[in-house]
């Protein structure tokens, strides 16, 4: 494990943050993008940050800024698409419950991998107003990374 993270460790912070940055964006903004590690980017950017080769600060602003801009891509492309998405598994369970909880599902939905790659896009789809989505998105993405963020950093000071 550690050869494969070699170079990533290795690279230079900026570098880093960008390729932390698009596995995230990616996860919610491309559908295929559930099977990307981003709990995995997340605990590594908090172990980073524990070690110093990150800011935690600055970790957190690039994961959230990441997660909010993939989950507007993904509603943009519900808003768009999404009669002819939902044919996809899960996605009509999905539907109901944003349907009924509005922004509480938005939030719960970045909690959860797989649904968080489904949400945005059936949020979008049912014409959830944006203003609503945004500001779930934006809560939801704050909670999500701090969390995650936390979670590496606080295991990388147990080490």
């Amino acid at each position: 494990m550690a050869s494969l993270l070699r170079p990533l460790l290795d690279a230079p912070a900026v570098v880093v943050y960008l390729v932390c940055a698009l596995v995230i964006t990616a996860e919610t903004a491309l559908l295929p993008g559930v099977v990307l590690p981003t709990l995995s980017t997340l605990l590594l950017m908090g172990f980073l940050a524990e070690r110093g080769t990150l800011d935690l600060g600055l970790a957190w602003l690039v994961a959230v800024a990441a997660a909010v801009s993939g989950d507007q891509l993904a509603y943009l492309e519900g808003r768009r698409w999404g009669p002819r998405l939902s044919h996809r598994n899960g996605w009509r369970r999905v539907e109901t419950a944003v349907a009924r909880y509005g922004v509480p599902a938005v939030i719960a939905g970045r909690c959860l991998a797989g649904v968080r790659t489904l949400v945005p896009r059936v949020a979008g789809s049912a014409a959830m107003p944006y203003p609503r989505f945004l500001a779930g998105s934006v809560c939801a993405a704050v909670l999500w990374a701090g969390a995650e963020l936390l979670a590496g950093h606080t295991t990388a000071l147990l080490l």
